[in-house]
C-alpha cells in the first residue's frame, strides 16, 4: 500500500477521528460514529449485502484501508497508548501484516511520551543462530527482513493527546492473505470476556481444547475466534501463575483469607514446620459450623489420596444431616499420618465447633487415628467401619464359613451373654483359636460388635461408606495434578454442587406431601407432617411391620405399663415395650430409637393398642425433623463471597443474552443493530470497570480481587511432596525398563553388556539354523536311500545308524561332539 492510497475527502478523515475503530464479531474493522444513526437505512442495507451478514462490510473495510494514506493518519490523535496501538494493529491486520512493540519512553510519574511500534518483519535475526553447531533441532523458520514499516506517536502536553510523528507505510516483504492473518501473533488474543468464559468451563472439568471447540462452534469458524488453542493454553497458564505469584501456599491462604473477609464464621488454621513450609491446613465455612451445631452427634472420619500435586492426605470430617444426606463438617490437608497430626486436626476442629465434640465418631480403623480419638475425645464411642473389617477378615482368613458367621456377630442385636457364647463356639469349629489376627480382632470386640453398640446413637450407620461416596464425589473435581491454590477453589464447587441437592431435598419436604399408603393414616400423616422426606420413608417401614407383632400380654406398674411382643413366626425373640403415661414416653428393648433416632414397629404396636393419633413428642428426634434449623446456637447463616457473586452475575448475564443473539442471528439488521449495540456499552462499561479499580491491565475481575486480597503475605513457602502410608500402596511409581534377554533393570552399564549378549545369542542363533539345515538334509538322505553325501554327512549318518543299531551312545553326547567340531 503507497502514499497513492489517500482518503477521498475530508469528512472521512474526521469521522475516523470522531469514531470508534473496533472490531465486529468476525475480526473485521469497523469505523463508526457512537452518537449518529447509519446513513443508509435498514432495507437499503439488507438489499445491498444481498442476503449474506459480512459481504457488504468486506468490501467497505478494504476500501477504508485502501483509501487511507500518510497525511490522513499523521492528524489522528488518540487520547491513550491503548487506543494508538489498536488503531494501528487494526489497520495492519487489514493490510496483511503484523505488529509489535519498539521503544518507548516513560517520564517519572509512568506516563509514555512517546510510543513506537513496527512491523512483526523489522530487523533481522542475529548471525549465532544461523552459526549453531550444536543444534538439537531444526532452527525456527526467518521471519524477520529488516522491515521499515512502522507507526510512532508522541504525547503532546498542551491538547493531553497523543499525536502521530511518523507513519512508514512501505513494506520490503509481500503481505500475507486473508487466510494466513490470523496466525499472525499481534492478532492472536484471548480476552477478559473470552477468559473468563474459559475459566468458568475449567472450573466445571472442560479441558482446554473442548473448550477451544466451543469457541469455534460459537464464532463459526477457526478463522473467527481470534486466537489458537496455544493462545488459550498460554492465558490459561499466565492467569494460574498470577494468582500463585507469591507461592502457592501463600495463594490457597489468600483464598481463604478473601472467604474470611466476606463471610465472618468462616474459619480457617494452619500449621508450619520447621522449614517454613505449609505442613496442615484446616478450614471450615459458616454452614458447615452451622451444620454441626445441629448434626453434630455423629463423625464420620476418612481420609482420601491422590487429590493435589503435593500428595497430602485430605481428611474429610462429615456427617448425616435431616434428609439422610452427608454433609461436611471440615476438611484438612495433612503432611503425615501420625498420631499427633490426626491429634491437631481434632483439636482444631474442636476449636473450630466452639468447643463442641460429637457424641460417636466412625473410622475405617487407622491405630494412628483410633489413638487420636482415644486422646482428645475420650467420653465419644468409637466404631469401626464394618466394611474394612469384612474385608480385612477376607484378606486374613482365607474360611468363608468364618467369614459369614464373623458378618452375622457385627450386625445381629444379641446381648453381650450370646455375643460370647457365639464366638467361642465360631473360633472353635473354624480351627482359628490361635490366629494372631482373630485374637486382635476380639479383644477390639467393642468397636466393632453390635452386642456393645446398642443403644448408642450413629444415625443408623455401620461404616464410612459416605466418606467413600464422598471420596468419589471429590475425585470428580479433584486430581493429583492440582496445586494447593486451585484445591481450594475446586473444593468449593464441590460443596457448592452437595449443598444444592440438599435444597433440593428441602423443597421436596417443604413444598410436597407424600401419598399416604398404610391403614394406619393418622400415624403416617403425623410422621409426614413431622420427619424429612427421606425420614418418613423409613419411619413409615417400622409403621407398616406393626402388624407382624404378636402380643404376649401386658403388665402395669403405677403409671406405667409393659407391653410384650414377638414376631409372627418367631417365637423365640420377644421385645418389651414400656409405656409412661405421664410423661406420654415410650421405651423399647430393641434399643432402635436411642440408635438410630426413629421409632420402632414395637412402640407403634403400642401407639395402635393405646388409640394415638399422633407420635408422642418423646419418640420424635429433633434432629430428623424439618424444622431443626429454627435454632442455631447463635450460628449465622451462610454468607457468598465477592467471587461467587461475580460468577453468578456473568452467567446470568450471558444465559440472558443467548435467545436475543439467537433470534438475531436470523435478521441481517437486528444483526447489525444488537452488533452495534453490544459495541457501545462494551465500551462504555469497560471505562467504568477502569475507573472503579477493577482492571485495565488485562486481568478479569475475580482474579484481580482475589490477587488484591491475597497481597498480605503469611510468610509460607509451598509444602514439599509428602509421602504417606495409605498413598504409598496406590502410588503410580515408573516403571523401570528392564532387559528383554536378562529381564533386569537397564543401566548404562547394562547397556554394553546387553549389546554383548545379543551378539552371543544371534551367533547362537545362526549356528542352530545351520545345524537344524544340515540335519534335515540328513534325514532326506536317509529316507530316500543315498549313499553319498560329504564328509560332514557321512558323519551325521553314521552317528545316527549307530544310535539305531542300540550303541550307548545318546543323542546329546552327538550334539556335544557335533558343537565341539563346529567350534
Amino acid at each position: 500500500m503507497g502514499q497513492d492510497g489517500v482518503l477521498k475527502t475530508h469528512d472521512m478523515v474526521q469521522e475516523i477521528e470522531k469514531g470508534k475503530m473496533g472490531m465486529d464479531g468476525c475480526g473485521r474493522l469497523m469505523s463508526f460514529d457512537l452518537n449518529q444513526e447509519p446513513e443508509c437505512d435498514r432495507d437499503t442495507c439488507s438489499e445491498e449485502s444481498g442476503g449474506s451478514i459480512g459481504g457488504h462490510e468486506d468490501e467497505e473495510a478494504d476500501e477504508l484501508v485502501g483509501a487511507i494514506g500518510v497525511d490522513d493518519v499523521m492528524k489522528l490523535t488518540f487520547d491513550t497508548e491503548e487506543e494508538a496501538g489498536e488503531f494501528y494493529n487494526l489497520y495492519a491486520k487489514l493490510s496483511g501484516f503484523g505488529i509489535r512493540k519498539s521503544n518507548a519512553k516513560r517520564d517519572e510519574d509512568g506516563i509514555s511520551r512517546f510510543r513506537k511500534w513496527v512491523c512483526c518483519c523489522e530487523g533481522y535475526r542475529n548471525e549465532k543462530w544461523f552459526n549453531y553447531e550444536d543444534r538439537k533441532r531444526e532452527a525456527k523458520a526467518i521471519t524477520r527482513t529488516g522491515c521499515g514499516a512502522c507507526f510512532r506517536v508522541k504525547y503532546d502536553t498542551e491538547s493531553v493527546k497523543y499525536v502521530v510523528t511518523r507513519f512508514i507505510m512501505e513494506h520490503n516483504h509481500p503481505l500475507a492473505s486473508e487466510a494466513s492473518v490470523q496466525h499472525l501473533r499481534s492478532h492472536r488474543k484471548v480476552s477478559d470476556a473470552e477468559y473468563a468464559q474459559a475459566k468458568s468451563l475449567k472450573l466445571v472439568g472442560a479441558r482446554i481444547c473442548q473448550i477451544m471447540k466451543h469457541f469455534v462452534i460459537k464464532a463459526g469458524g477457526y478463522s473467527n475466534v481470534g486466537f489458537c488453542i496455544k493462545d488459550l493454553y498460554n492465558r490459561m497458564d499466565e492467569e494460574r501463575r498470577k494468582d500463585i505469584f507469591n507461592g502457592d501456599a501463600e495463594g490457597a491462604l489468600g483464598f481463604l483469607a478473601a472467604k474470611k473477609d466476606a463471610d465472618d464464621m468462616f474459619f480457617y488454621k494452619y500449621h508450619v514446620d520447621n522449614e517454613g513450609r505449609l505442613a496442615r491446613l484446616f478450614w471450615a465455612d459458616s454452614k458447615s459450623r452451622v451444620d454441626f451445631s445441629v448434626f453434630g452427634d455423629v463423625l464420620v472420619f476418612d481420609t482420601t489420596y491422590k487429590t493435589n500435586k503435593y500428595r497430602k492426605p485430605l481428611v474429610v470430617l462429615a456427617g448425616v444431616n435431616n434428609h439422610l444426606n452427608s454433609t461436611i463438617f471440615g476438611c484438612a490437608l495433612l503432611s503425615d499420618e501420625r498420631i499427633e497430626t490426626y491429634e491437631w486436626v481434632l483439636s482444631t476442629f474442636v476449636e473450630a465447633m466452639k468447643g463442641r465434640k460429637p457424641v460417636a465418631v466412625m473410622t475405617d480403623g487407622d491405630s494412628a487415628m483410633r489413638r487420636a480419638i482415644k486422646n482428645l475425645l475420650p467420653d465419644a464411642c468409637h466404631r469401626l467401619c464394618s466394611w474394612h473389617l469384612h474385608r480385612n477378615a477376607r484378606s486374613n482368613i482365607r474360611c468363608e464359613e468364618f467369614n459369614n458367621r464373623l458378618y452375622d456377630l457385627m450386625a445381629r442385636k444379641f446381648s453381650t451373654l450370646e455375643f460370647e457364647d457365639r464366638w467361642a463356639r465360631l473360633v472353635n469349629e473354624c480351627g482359628v483359636v490361635e490366629n494372631e489376627w482373630v485374637k486382635k480382632l476380639y479383644r477390639r470386640r467393642r468397636l466393632w460388635a453390635e452386642a456393645y453398640l446398642r443403644g448408642n446413637f450413629f444415625a443408623g450407620m455401620r461404616s464410612t461408606q459416605r466418606c467413600e461416596k464422598m471420596n468419589a464425589f471429590l475425585n470428580e473435581y479433584l486430581n493429583e495434578k492440582m496445586r494447593l491454590y486451585e484445591f481450594v477453589r475446586s473444593f468449593d464447587l464441590a460443596i457448592a454442587w452437595l449443598r444444592h441437592t440438599e435444597s433440593k431435598a428441602v423443597h421436596t419436604s417443604e413444598n410436597t406431601k407424600p401419598v399416604l399408603t398404610t391403614i394406619l393414616p393418622e400415624l403416617e400423616a403425623s410422621a409426614a407432617e413431622v420427619f424429612t422426606r427421606n425420614v418418613f420413608f423409613m419411619v413409615r417401614k417400622h409403621l407398616n411391620r406393626q402388624g407382624l407383632l404378636i402380643s404376649e400380654g401386658w403388665s402395669e406398674d403405677g403409671g406405667s405399663r409393659t407391653y410384650y411382643y414377638s414376631k409372627y413366626g418367631g417365637h423365640e425373640i420377644s421385645w418389651r415395650v414400656v409405656y409412661d403415661r405421664s410423661m406420654e414416653k415410650l421405651i423399647c428393648s430393641c434399643m432402635k430409637f436411642e440408635s438410630k433416632g426413629i421409632p420402632c414397629a414395637h412402640m407403634f404396636r403400642v401407639m395402635v393398642v393405646e388409640g394415638m393419633n399422633r407420635i408422642p413428642e418423646a419418640c420424635i428426634s429433633k434432629r430428623w425433623t424439618k424444622g431443626v434449623y429454627s435454632t442455631n446456637n447463635g450460628m449465622k447463616a451462610f454468607v457468598a463471597d465477592e467471587q461467587l457473586t461475580q460468577m453468578a452475575r456473568y452467567g446470568t448475564l450471558k444465559s440472558s443474552c443467548n435467545s436475543m443473539c439467537y433470534y438475531a442471528s436470523y435478521m441481517d439488521d437486528a444483526f447489525n443493530d444488537l452488533q452495534q449495540m453490544f459495541d457501545k456499552h462494551s465500551v462504555d462499561l469497560k471505562e467504568k470497570w477502569i475507573e472503579r479499580g477493577y482492571g485495565g491491565d488485562g486481568f478479569a475481575m475475580d482474579s484481580r480481587v482475589m490477587n488484591d486480597r491475597s497481597r498480605r503475605t503469611f510468610g509460607l513457602l509451598d509444602p514439599r511432596v509428602s509421602r504417606c502410608k495409605g498413598d504409598q500402596k496406590h502410588a503410580e511409581t515408573k516403571k523401570k525398563r528392564k532387559c528383554g534377554h536378562c529381564r533386569q533393570a537397564t543401566t548404562n552399564e547394562h547397556a554394553h553388556t546387553k549389546r554383548i549378549r545379543t551378539t552371543q545369542q544371534f551367533m547362537m542363533i545362526i549356528w542352530k539354523i545351520v545345524w537344524m539345515n544340515r540335519w534335515k538334509n540328513h534325514l532326506k538322505l536317509v529316507r530316500g536311500g543315498a549313499t553319498q553325501a560329504n564328509g560332514e554327512d557321512k558323519h551325521l549318518h553314521h552317528k545316527h545308524a549307530v544310535a539305531v543299531e542300540g550303541t550307548q551312545v545318546t543323542n546329546k553326547e552327538v550334539q556335544e561332539k557335533d558343537e565341539a567340531q563346529l567350534l
